[in-house]
């Protein structure tokens, strides 16, 4: 079979396998607002709308890497559904292009059997390991599910800039061509450095990497390359940038390397030290905190590479392949250690490598080794490889197929909506029904679009809806740095929306720790606005026609137990919320060792099931002035251990506090009974 049907083969499977994931989530769709679907889509929504990025909106997940999703979403209407399906096509491309890439670095695997070592590969590592490792309890680190904030799309970033590094660099070494073929790889790879804030620069530095590895020994076309690259990538990043900012690319560039590199050091889970990289020494912590099979992949991958340099400075093995292998292993190891540098250290990166770290030592592997193991090679027939290749292909897409009916045949959801593109129950779709009946009160009142509903997360909600989110970072775990705080903020605090949705506190612990962290728009809100109804996640908020009681006087004490750590003890007569007000005098220590953590003991820290992850800490920003939440109980004091990261100076504090009564919003009407009731009312 000629390489070209192979390909054709190879690209019809995956084709299959995407096709069955869609019918998937038509009926088995996840509602989760949390878990990254939204965050995809509201990227996506304002992309393909043209809307500005840096002003009308942020794109927390980049701007390449969205871009490449916008053919599929428009494609199918635009909506929740082609969201998740582009991101579910894009993540199975990359797997399979991936994989024949993998294969195509083995020296040892004949031209005409990479597609069918390809397809094995995926089966071994997609499916048949998945199965095994999920009965005896080990984590298995590949998946065709994006997951949260399409992590697996972006280590397949290098695999798809591949192809051309190869043709280029071929072309260099057969004709000479160095700045054509360098200015032209420099264009690709502009696209490349806006895939995701933490895929790109290691892309760029890595592709500089392996033309070194490749062309080191041809100083002059290495150098014009390298001019030639530079220039390229400058032209085509500066372009794309320039035309999804329409010209005004200084607020993306502000939000992303300033607001998001500075706060998600000590805004996101978990927060413990070892999970922060203060220095070299802190490395180790990387693995520590990885799964053992992510660990492993990224250890073979990263001696494997530096394998690989050595063998190509002593001017061994084969300059393209090599060369290859260093920048996608460099890129690969890059993309998965520069968000735990820094961010937190933590294994989902790490799988990023597993694939490729697994099959690395079959890449180094010396000639002289694969010819001892020629015979054993040779005495597979291209027959036994086909049929065990079909026989994969079948299982694949059987597996799909019957995961399909499963779901097809027990799911509970018969009722189609056309503003999300899959089928919902009866219940969910009375929810959004009346939501929909809210929008046309709006309409009728004349609402602005951008000014009816503002979602902590993104929700199906604001879809049925029809709204544009009056924020444009879309959900308040984006709006990070003080100004995107503060413009969060500002919107509730001023009543500038008409209604609001958070998350239920029964439907997710990571409700208490968002409240915590963000504990001045809770508290605006709850002073302007009341919850009205519910559903089992969100919970619906208006404004509040009569202002509130004011807060009662609470006592509020602080100790200063260390140089880097304080102890607020409050107390208050009646139960119910507390609001620290807490300012510190310098001296301050400043930079990543003074993070601030906060350790909370309260009534509400009693029970510890269903919690956020490393309860009962989180994370704070480390400022002069802070607003803290402390829930209290008559006749106890809560606790509030507030402590830098590394033991930097803290510096003294005093505070003051005042509680307010507790509000009940589990006991909420449903959102078909609130919302009827709230439009009968006259409003809004």
């Amino acid at each position: 079979m000629t390489r070209a049907r192979g390909g054709w083969l190879l690209a019809g499977l995956a084709a299959a396998i995407c096709a069955l994931r869609g019918g998937m989530l038509l009926y088995d769709h996840s509602l989760n607002s949390i878990d990254g679907a939204l965050q995809t889509w509201f990227a996506l929504h304002h992309f393909a709308d043209g809307d500005q990025l840096g002003t009308g909106f942020q794109s927390y997940l980049g701007v390449t890497m969205v871009l490449a999703l916008v053919p599929v979403f428009v494609a199918f209407g635009e909506t929740l559904f082609a969201s998740s399906l582009a991101a579910h096509v894009a993540v199975v491309a990359g797997a399979f292009g991936a994989a024949y890439a993998t294969v195509w670095l083995i020296r040892a695997v004949p031209p005409q059997r990479r597609w069918q070592a390809a397809v094995l590969l995926v089966a071994v590592f997609y499916y048949a390991a998945p199965f095994v490792a999920e009965r005896v309890g080990v984590r298995w680190p590949a998946s065709f599910d994006p997951g949260v904030s399409l992590r697996p799309l972006r280590g397949f970033v290098p695999f798809f800039v591949l192809p051309f590094f190869v043709v280029l660099v071929r072309r260099v070494l057969r004709d000479g061509c160095a700045l054509a073929s360098g200015l032209m790889l420099g264009l690709v790879a502009g696209a490349g450095l806006l895939w995701s804030n933490d895929a790109g620069i290691p892309l760029v530095l890595a592709l500089v990497l392996g033309l070194v590895m490749t062309l080191h020994r041809r100083m002059g076309v290495l150098a014009r390359m390298l001019a030639a690259f530079g220039l390229g990538v400058m032209a085509s990043a500066g372009a794309i940038l320039l035309a999804v900012t329409h010209g005004a690319p200084g607020p993306w560039l502000t939000y992303n390397f300033r607001d998001v590199a500075g706060d998600q050091f000590w805004f996101f889970a978990p927060w413990e030290r070892s999970t922060r990289i203060l220095g070299l020494g802190d490395l180790p912590n990387i693995l520590r905190h990885a799964d053992p099979l992510s660990a492993a992949s990224l250890v073979v991958l990263t001696l494997c590479a530096a394998w690989a340099m050595l063998r190509r400075l002593r001017g061994r093995g084969a300059p393209v392949r090599l060369g290859a292998f260093v920048f996608v292993a460099a890129s690969v190891i890059g993309t998965a250690l520069v968000p735990q540098i820094g961010g937190h250290a933590g294994a989902e990166y790490n799988a990023i490598t597993f694939v490729l770290g697994a099959c690395a030592p079959m890449i180094v592997a010396p000639a002289g080794l694969w010819r001892r193991v020629g015979g054993v090679l040779r005495a597979v027939s291209p027959r036994q490889v086909a049929v065990l290749t079909g026989f994969a292909a079948v299982a694949m897409v059987g597996g799909e197929a019957a995961h399909f009916a499963s779901v097809r045949a027990s799911t509970e959801r018969t009722v189609y909506n056309p503003a999300l593109g899959f089928f919902v129950t009866s219940g969910y779709a009375a929810d959004l029904a009346a939501m929909r009946k809210l929008a046309a009160a709006w309409d009728t009142a004349g609402i602005p679009q951008d000014r009816r509903l503002l979602s902590v997360y993104t929700s199906p909600l604001d879809i049925a809806a029809g709204v544009e989110s009056p924020a444009d970072v879309g959900s308040l775990i984006h709006a990070l740095g003080p100004d995107k705080r503060a413009a969060f903020t500002a919107l509730v605090a001023g009543q500038q929306v008409a209604a609001v949705t958070t998350i239920a506190p029964d439907y997710s612990g990571w409700e208490g720790w968002l409240i915590r962290a963000n504990w001045p728009f809770f508290k605006a809100l709850r002073a302007g606005y009341r919850p009205i109804a519910r559903n089992g996640q969100q919970v619906l908020w208006v404004i509040a026609p009569d202002a509130r009681p004011q807060p009662s006087r609470a006592e509020c004490r602080v100790t200063r137990l260390a140089p880097g750590r304080l102890e607020i003890a409050v107390a208050a007569t009646q139960a119910g919320v507390a609001t620290v007000w807490l300012t510190r005098q310098p001296p301050l220590a400043t930079g990543r060792g003074a993070m601030l953590t906060v350790i909370e003991d309260s009534p509400d820290t009693l029970d510890a099931t269903d919690r956020w992850a490393d309860f009962p800490r989180y994370g704070i920003a480390n400022q002069r002035a802070l607003t803290l939440m402390a829930p209290v109980a008559s006749g106890s004091a809560t606790s509030l251990s507030l402590e830098t990261l590394g033991g930097a100076a803290i510096g003294e504090a005093s505070c003051t506090a005042s509680v307010e009564p507790a509000l009940d919003l589990v006991a909420l009407p449903p959102l078909p009974e609130g919302i009827d009731r709230y439009l009968a009312s006259g409003r809004p």
